[in-house]
């Protein structure tokens, strides 16, 4: 393969340059110190720290008298319609090219408005419990609920309740939560709401660090969709960082710098530097062939999760929006399944705003580490009822999905992906719903296209082996790296105790990939890669080397990975593969990996 630098990572449409003001003026106090959390929200920023402490319950323990229950239940609702009014307001201010945005707020207000909740709170009040009480008991019952869920998304959702909990107590003290900042500042808190960061941003915050994490959470989301850098999950953050600290987030990496040293501070700024300058060098790319340096063909996709990302994705050149993951309206609305008529909405949308442009819709990947209600708890949830076996299961979730895709294909650029195949038969059953899904709308006189590609994802073993028969009842074959990589060497992707047998150039993953690759091109069938790997900077030419001609990536990555496809000659990448097929451990691969980027 070519020689290539070292890949700095994507960078943010916001980088900002270390104040002049820090220049030989950092504090002797105390020593530099770096905390390493999770990397919530891409970017560098430096500023000086701005701790914003939780709100406590100051009367839970008291109890009311039966003649001050009026005016308690009075407060309650004053402070629920105080909230929910500048809830509203916010989202009205939302920058109105970014709905996303809203969107997240809507679902913070439909919490904030819960018909149960608010009930829990009311009963607790006219018990004798004041409104402080009333509100952390019923919130922290519900917080610790989705604590102990499986589905890590679940998990994050602890964090959207405890934010609306403490804007409750907030209003309820009647203490308005402070949006004034002074220049150059960055948030240090236990958690932010997506309100939060909306406000604070307008604010001029430049970035903000948190305790609690929860990368796919609202207020993750709500970063990178405004680029705020962030950093998110750092352990006992109060004890480290105090108010006034200069401090430095990398939101790349998930670093958070203390008092940082003179010589700290030089690195850091030479990055910013760097990665503009990057920036601007790789938008030449987007108009760019997506072709390597010897001609082959690849076609690079992009990965979307909202109209934003698919506006992103094709100014940065992508050919199409490779993978969809609709799952991702369940856990935004907050109200279970979206209706047929909510999801067509969103996939016609998505159509529209691709078009000619083909867009790759999988059906909801729930189950695993994914878990809704309605879902019966299970011992070992990867190896339980997960993607099409939960669909297969819930068949009015399923046909619903599947009319919602077809009446929004009419621009026949559609395509309609299946995750979780295990092999032939769980694939064909499908395909019979589909079929009948067809009949009932051709009986309705509804219009769609008849003629829908619809693929299967590689994502276990099992799939793998048998992608010369998948292939033949498929119109694409897309591999998931990250499950086909956890089903086949046996490691939870998600759990840090075996996160060093977690690798993705296992030479056994490499040749479950080529295996596939060779299914798809005997029967004529595009085969993708939408997973993570896709974007690793070492595992393009050696994807390439496998005859992968199909990438689907993160859009902020497409410029990226476009430059190391111009870079490497498939020819040599073939050749290259071949010989790391043949070593036996996935340390001996990207050790010769780095051995060739460095000839």
């Amino acid at each position: 393969m070519p020689e290539e630098p070292p890949l700095l990572d994507s960078d943010s449409d916001k980088l900002s340059a270390i104040p002049p003001a820090w220049s030989g003026n950092v504090s002797t106090r105390r020593r530099e110190r770096q905390l390493t959390g999770i990397p919530s929200s891409p970017g560098i920023v430096t500023g000086t720290a701005v701790i914003i402490e939780r709100e406590r319950s100051l009367r839970k323990s008291r109890r009311l008298e039966a003649d001050e229950i009026p005016d308690e239940l009075h407060r309650f609702e004053k402070a629920l319609q105080k909230c929910s009014r500048e809830l509203m307001e916010i989202i009205e201010s939302a920058p109105k090219d970014s709905p996303a945005i809203g969107h997240i707020l809507e679902a913070q207000l439909m919490i904030l408005n819960d018909r149960s909740a608010i009930a829990g709170i009311r009963r607790n009040i006219e018990d004798g419990m004041s409104a402080e009480g009333a509100v952390s008991k019923v919130y922290d019952a519900q917080e610790n609920n989705l604590r102990m869920a499986r589905d890590e998304i679940l998990r994050e959702r602890a964090v959207d309740l405890e934010n609306v909990k403490q804007r409750l107590l907030a209003y309820l003290r009647n203490k308005r939560l402070k949006h004034e900042l002074p220049a150059n500042s960055i948030l240090i808190a236990p958690s932010l709401t997506p309100s939060q960061v909306m406000l604070f941003h307008e604010e001029s915050m430049l970035g903000f660090v948190t305790e609690m994490s929860g990368i796919a959470s609202h207020t993750s989301i709500m970063a990178r969709s405004i680029h705020v850098p962030s950093v998110i999950g750092i352990k006992h953050l109060f004890k480290n960082v105090h108010a006034g600290d200069k401090i430095i987030v990398d939101g790349f990496a998930g670093i958070l710098v203390v008092n940082p040293r003179p010589e700290t501070l030089l690195k850091y700024q030479r990055r910013i530097g760097d990665l503009e300058t990057k920036r601007k060098k790789l938008l030449k790319f987007a108009k760019l062939p997506t072709e390597t340096s010897d001609g082959a063909k690849i076609k690079l996709y992009a990965n979307a999760d909202s109209l934003e990302d698919v506006d992103a994705s094709l100014a940065y050149g992508a050919q199409g929006i490779g993978l969809v993951r609709t799952e991702t309206m369940v856990f935004r609305g907050g109200e279970g399944i979206p209706s047929e008529s909510e999801q067509r909405k969103w996939y016609t949308q998505l159509a529209e705003r691709a078009y000619p442009l083909p867009v790759t819709i999988r059906a909801f990947d729930l189950g695993g580490d994914k878990w809704i209600d309605g879902l019966a708890p299970e011992s070992n949830p990867a190896l339980g009822v997960r993607g099409l076996r939960y669909l297969l299961q819930q068949r009015k979730v399923f046909r619903d999905q599947i009319k919602a895709v077809l009446r929004a294909s009419t621009h026949r650029n559609v395509r309609f992906m299946l995750p979780m195949v295990t092999g032939l038969e769980d694939f064909q059953r499908a395909l019979g719903i589909i079929e009948k899904c067809k009949a009932s709308l051709r009986k309705s006189g509804i219009s769609f296209d008849q003629k829908m590609p619809i693929g299967a994802m590689i994502e276990t073993p099992s799939a793998a082996l048998l992608a010369d028969q998948l292939a033949g009842k498929a119109d694409f074959l897309s591999i998931g790296t990250n499950d086909l990589t956890q089903y086949t060497l046996a490691a939870d992707r998600i759990n840090v105790n075996v996160a060093s047998f977690f690798d993705s150039f296992n030479p056994a993953v490499l040749r479950l990939i080529k295996m596939v690759v060779e299914a798809g091109r005997k029967c004529d069938v595009p085969v993708g890669i939408c997973g993570e790997f896709a974007a690793h900077a070492a595992s393009t030419g050696v994807l390439i080397g496998l005859g992968v001609t199909d990438l689907s990536v993160a859009p902020e990555t497409l410029l990226e990975t476009k430059r190391r496809i111009r870079k490497t000659s498939a020819a040599h990448a073939r050749s290259i593969s071949q010989e790391l097929l043949q070593l036996s451990e996935g340390s001996e691969i990207r050790k010769r990996i780095r051995a060739i980027r460095k000839k």
